[in-house]
């Protein structure tokens, strides 16, 4: 079952404390307080070190100029808890896989709290959390509201988790920091390194991990202490094709017979011949298009495909491609500033 009382919570921060090393080896957490319209403070306890003692570290996404179609929704949120338990595809609900909000090779594995800079998981959070602070920011805390009101947790992947964790594996449950500042958006996502890359679609099992076992985890990719050709390697076999342009807004009236279509270009990154046969584009609404059988991508090949059978709207979306067993291979989001012009494809490469 995924996580309860899951939703995001729109607030002012106002300042935040961590424990150390020292202070807590176990189950550190940075605590960040946090106030809206009703009377009171507010605190976010936000994991950073992973529960798991097979690999305890961390995994870190920094959005610096985070440009995504749920930053309108969120922006017109009213200060305080909105639930979001029912929430799905399509939603503002998050999700670290589903939801295209960062590049997963952006990522970096961090440990709790080790000596010398920029190289653990507090080096990295207090300064943007200082600039938050600091500039009078709104951020929107997403995760499970405490059960006495005055609080929020699990703000972190909550799907692809191993073993006891596993129960709270759920899809569109994902926790996360996003701050709007003045002139732009930031913001922070945090996964543990032991979880899964890709996890169950399927009403029997959301979020679980796929395969079942021996699956890939993010420390699989992103693992400084892996060989660079090792990760590479993952990463191409894994992602061996990638959304490099879409026309979302063609010149004339939208699904109009006669019509110019929507179109989404997909270029292969490997050195081999990849067949498209069965695979599938996929729009924020979940409605998919099924490639046609027998395309195919020679090494460093990019082809366009229509896609009508997942229109891409004009006021942001994400895309997002599955292989033929169904698997996430690549996403990218856009805006409704970037689909404004008709007849100009959004290039994401």
């Amino acid at each position: 079952m995924p996580i309860k009382d899951y939703g995001v919570w729109k607030a002012t921060p106002v300042s935040y404390t961590y424990e150390t090393k020292e202070q807590d080896s176990v189950s550190p957490h940075l605590s960040l307080i946090f106030s809206d319209d009703e009377p009171g403070n507010a605190r976010a306890a936000i994991n950073i070190k992973s529960g798991d003692h097979s690999d305890s570290r961390l995994v870190y996404w920094a959005a610096p100029n985070f440009k995504h179609p749920i930053t309108q929704q969120l922006s017109s949120l009213q200060p305080g808890f909105a639930p979001l338990d029912d929430a799905g595809a399509g939603s503002i609900a998050l999700d670290f896989i589903r939801g295209n909000l960062f590049q997963r090779q952006s990522g970096r594995i961090l440990p709790h709290d080790i000596p010398g800079a920029n190289n653990d998981i507090l080096d990295v959070l207090k300064p943007i959390l200082d600039r938050s602070i600091k500039d009078d920011a709104t951020i929107y805390l997403y995760g499970s509201h405490f059960n006495d009101g005055k609080g929020i947790h699990n703000v972190h992947m909550n799907q692809g988790s191993p073993r006891r964790w596993s129960r709270d594996n759920g899809v569109y449950h994902d926790g996360a920091l996003l701050i709007q500042f003045n002139d732009h958006w930031e913001g922070i996502f945090i996964a543990f390194a032991s979880q899964a890359v890709h996890t169950n679609d399927g009403p029997s099992r959301p979020g679980q991990p796929i395969p079942p076992t021996g699956y890939l985890t993010w420390a699989n990719f992103l693992d400084s202490e892996t060989p660079e050709d090792d990760r590479n390697t993952h990463e191409i076999v894994d992602r061996p094709v990638v959304i490099t342009e879409a026309l979302v807004n063609p010149i004339g009236p939208d699904n109009q017979p006669g019509g110019a279509p929507e179109t989404v270009t997909l270029t292969n990154r490997s050195a081999s011949v990849i067949d498209l046969s069965h695979w599938t584009v996929r729009n924020k609404s979940n409605e998919s298009q099924t490639l046609p059988d027998g395309a195919q991508l020679g090494a460093g090949e990019s082809k366009t495909f229509e896609v009508p059978g997942a229109p891409l709207s004009n006021k942001g979306g994400i895309i997002t491609l599955l292989n033929a067993q169904g698997l996430k291979v690549h996403g990218v989001s856009y805006t409704k500033d970037q689909a404004r012009k008709e007849g100009v494809a959004i290039s994401f490469a």
